[in-house]
């Protein structure tokens, strides 16, 4: 199964969505694909609660905060 994917502008697979986060699900994963599978289950039957937890709790940051912290990661290895 393929769909869109707003966050990378190309066509993705279920398989990248539920591994993609340092091996958990993006946390747009029931809002993307929820209409085509029954992910809640996928997710209850994979996820420890705490990767759940994880894959799920906090506020996303934002385009500049990540930014930032690549440039800070990138100043580190010098």
């Amino acid at each position: 199964m393929e769909i869109y994917c707003l966050q990378l502008g190309m066509l993705t697979k279920f398989d990248y969505c539920v591994s993609m986060n340092e091996g958990l699900p993006c946390r747009n994963l029931i809002g993307c694909w929820g209409d085509r599978t029954d992910v809640v289950a996928f997710l209850n039957k994979t996820l420890t609660e705490d990767e759940l937890r994880k894959t799920f709790s906090g506020l996303p940051k934002s385009k500049i905060d990540r930014i930032v912290d690549i440039i800070k990661s990138l100043k580190k290895e010098d």
